[in-house]
């Protein structure tokens, strides 16, 4: 079952008690959450909307023990605090996300984000131009949806900052029952983002990166949400995505389980980056051998080799200067990491 994690540029706030989302019922800093991890091949249901609906996700695989935290932090506590000077609120995905926002009494907005994507490196999204509405208070299932266009800039790889615009459709879709593992939810609200955000990036041309994004809300439960469904593409416009990952979270743990288990290949050490005369390659200590393909920013292979458990010394110094993928692979497992030569 593919279970990559990516990118994921949202905010989990929450909803008052009345089955509306308000300002005074948002998450506070130091709010904080579990989630269990759920196959990504999930569906996204998307075609169940309206009042009185049910969302069953009864049946859905999990990941044995596998979880991660939401934690609501003070921004200016933060490593990028000062690109995100006015944000009231950071939400932290363990591991995984960093997202800065902005509330008012009529209404939240996203600041930016903070994440890794594989393909560009650590990505920093500012939205100091034109911050975008994420949610306007009160909000409930008859709110219209609210679309609002955003700008600032996004810096990437090594120190690469380019300006970036994009369009986002935030609604309230649903409201019903959400049937989990042995527990039925029944005054749940559904929350549904589309995310559309375009820049262009040295070496790649014109890039979109496109998230379509669900939350359900138990208010008697917690202010945060209680299950998570979202999927991001990334890649150059007109052409087939280069990113194209799933991530489903859950208040419930499952109680059945997919065979195939964490993708120990993710933690491959790619350096150093960016690199000059040399790539060093080194596999985790519990895979024995697999294979590695770099290919260029277009798609054309420079290099092949097997990989053991030693580190492997790739010699780069007659490559052209730029954006290389470096994937990793043997019968179990596949990772991509980006490596920029100079």
């Amino acid at each position: 079952m593919k279970r990559n994690l990516l990118i994921v540029a949202s905010l989990f706030f929450g909803a008052s008690a009345f089955a509306q989302f308000t300002d005074a019922n948002a998450p506070q800093v130091g709010d904080g959450a579990t989630l269990n991890i759920i196959d990504s091949l999930a569906p996204n249901l998307a075609a169940i909307t309206g009042s009185g609906v049910t969302w069953d996700y009864s049946t859905t695989l999990g990941y044995q023990n596998e979880t991660r935290t939401v934690t609501i932090l003070d921004p200016a506590l933060t490593g990028n605090s000062a690109s995100y000077g006015l944000s009231t609120a950071a939400q932290d995905v363990e591991s995984f996300i960093l997202t800065y926002s902005i509330s008012s009494p009529t209404n939240r907005e996203s600041q930016g984000f903070v994440f890794t994507e594989a393909t560009v490196g650590e990505v920093i999204a500012k939205f100091d131009t034109d911050a975008a509405i994420t949610y306007t208070y009160p909000m409930d299932e008859n709110t219209p949806a609210i679309i609002d266009t955003y700008a600032g800039d996004v810096t990437y790889g090594i120190t690469q900052t380019v300006p970036m615009t994009g369009k986002s459709v935030a609604v309230v879709d649903g409201k019903g029952t959400l049937k989990l593992w042995g527990n039925d939810y029944t005054d749940v609200l559904r929350y549904k983002v589309i995310d559309t955000m375009n820049l262009t990036i040295l070496l790649f041309g014109d890039m979109t990166m496109n998230r379509v994004q669900y939350e359900y809300y138990d208010h008697s439960i917690s202010k945060l949400p209680i299950f998570v469904h979202v999927r991001v593409q990334f890649g150059q416009v007109g052409g087939a995505p280069m990113s194209d990952v799933s991530l489903v979270l859950s208040n419930d743990a499952p109680t059945q389980f997919v065979s195939v288990s964490t993708n120990v290949l993710e933690s491959t050490a790619v350096y150093p980056n960016p690199a000059n005369e040399s790539l060093n390659i080194q596999l985790p200590s519990s895979i024995e051998s697999a294979e590695v393909v770099i290919t260029d920013a277009l798609g054309r292979e420079v290099y092949t080799s097997t990989l053991n458990s030693t580190v492997k010394t790739i010699d780069v110094s007659k490559m052209n200067k730029g954006m290389y993928f470096v994937n990793i692979s043997n019968d179990v497992y596949s990772t991509t990491k980006s490596a920029v030569i100079k």
